[in-house]
């Protein structure tokens, strides 16, 4: 289990340098900036897109992530951003420990927990940021933890499930979770036991949790519809995994050969184990958002399997246990940690601002009001937070119509009524990345013309629109 400590210290210093520089990287945390102050000064959660947008103005909006972005708006522009991300990197660390505990709690040996908690690392990995769904992990981790304990304690996941509705609608996989679990029980049992009653409570006690939220019916209603929404295609996260994924191969896959080739539990837990393997498997393959969470489901059962292969008398096992492999391996961890600091503190990639904030701030201090379209949709967060900036689709993603999306798509893909559509929004700004397809045409195309242009971006207005020098 002390390997397992070294592990989770690796992978949380890797956090907590993507977290630290987050603001960088992602244009979500401006609309969910802009969303908390909203809120702040209104008091209340807006239920429909405003003049922000000029397509989609008054469409219905459910903003599901409104206490995280509270706690952007409350760090994020006092300069105080730093205590969120430390708080989201040890929150992606605890539901990463919480699995490595797990397995102990199984009998798990110690290279089974070191090699379990490895892949679920780098299943976390790909999806880490400062964002809301990482709070869910821990949620999701908690819980696992209170099914094995299996006591009075168990009905601590109500108000978990509570707290992770007001903070992401990814909540609903809790109730989905646990009826399996409870379903597992019942066959087990083959009779309705007292356990069983007792979990097919709590599964009524998590459904009834997701509606504990400000936004009410409307959470699981959004939560369901978005699993077959239009917006799906649009963004990376929600595709079918894929071999070349780091967080599927190096992570999830290894876990379900696992259990597939050795079995998924022990004959006392097969059921239970089973079902909810068998739902976190089917999850993993529909999307890539779903990996973290189905390793942190899986990683246990794999555990324990692993071990019932390699028992802890096994050769390998007596070398980790010893003095000197744990001393080695906590060196390595602690030199591991000091060079992913170091090292990532100075790529670009992470440590650079891959925003194009000034192309946006430039274009918000000439006159008048722009219709901007972004090339990515989550640049026009940026644009939010400037009056004379409308977007055609931003960062905020769920609530724009399938019509708009699939004009946004046309443009994007220079498809060929590209060009109609910017005519039929009345478009004069379009912002894209240098030397993509799209910038092409639009240098091509008469009546546009470059207003900005840096080593990355360029923002093209179309003629007539005044314009002012870089």
């Amino acid at each position: 289990m002390r390997i397992a400590w070294a592990i989770v210290a690796i992978f949380c210093a890797r956090f907590l340098v993507a977290a630290w520089f987050y603001p960088g990287q992602d244009g979500d945390l401006a609309w969910q900036q802009w969303l908390g102050l909203q809120v702040l000064h209104a008091h209340h959660l807006p239920t429909h897109l405003g003049p922000e947008t000029f397509t989609s103005d008054g469409a219905r909006w459910v903003p599901q992530e409104w206490a995280f972005s509270l706690a952007v708006a409350a760090t994020l522009p006092n300069g105080h951003f730093g205590i969120l991300a430390l708080v989201t990197t040890l929150a992606a660390a605890l539901a990463l420990f919480l699995t490595a505990v797990r397995s102990y709690r199984r009998g798990a040996s110690t290279f089974a927990i070191a090699l379990t908690t490895l892949c679920t690392g780098f299943a976390m990995l790909q999806s880490f940021g400062v964002r809301a769904q990482i709070f869910g992990w821990a949620a999701f981790a908690i819980i696992l933890l209170l099914l094995d304990v299996e006591g009075p304690a168990i009905f601590l996941a109500i108000p978990i499930v509570a707290l992770w509705a007001n903070i992401h609608a990814s909540a609903l996989v809790a109730p989905a979770i646990v009826g399996a679990w409870s379903f597992g029980t019942w066959i087990e049992d083959r009779a309705w036991t007292e356990r069983v009653e007792r979990n097919f409570v709590l599964t009524l006690g998590c459904a009834f949790a997701v509606f504990l939220t400000p936004l009410f019916w409307q959470l699981p209603v959004y939560a369901v519809g978005l699993e077959t929404s239009f917006i799906r295609s649009a963004i990376a996260e929600w595709q079918p995994s894929d071999i070349l994924f780091t967080a599927f191969s190096a992570g999830v896959l290894p876990l379900i050969a696992i259990c597939a080739y050795f079995g998924i539990a022990a004959p006392r837990e097969r059921w239970r184990d089973g079902m909810m393997f068998a739902l976190v498997t089917i999850m993993a393959f529909i999307a890539v958002r779903h990996l973290p969470l189905a390793a942190l489901a899986i990683a246990p059962m794999a555990a324990a399997r692993l071990t019932s292969v390699l028992p802890a008398q096994a050769r390998i096992n007596a070398i980790l246990n010893e003095r000197f492999s744990e001393t080695l391996v906590f060196a390595a961890s602690a030199f591991s940690i000091v060079v992913i600091v170091v090292s990532l503190s100075k790529v670009p990639a992470i440590a650079g601002v891959a925003l194009p904030r000034t192309a946006v701030t430039t274009l918000s201090g000439t006159q008048g009001v722009h219709n901007l379209y972004c090339e990515d949709f989550a640049w026009c967060s940026l644009a939010l937070a400037h009056p004379n900036l409308r977007t055609f689709v931003d960062g905020r993603c769920d609530p724009f119509p399938p019509r708009v999306w699939q004009d946004y798509l046309d443009v994007e893909r220079v498809s060929p009524r590209w060009t109609s559509v910017l005519d039929r929004y009345s478009v004069d700004a379009v912002l894209v990345k240098d030397g993509r397809p799209l910038a092409q045409a639009l240098a091509l195309r008469s009546g546009w013309r470059v207003f900005y242009h840096d080593a990355k971006y360029e923002i093209f207005l179309r003629d007539g629109v005044r314009t002012a020098d870089r």
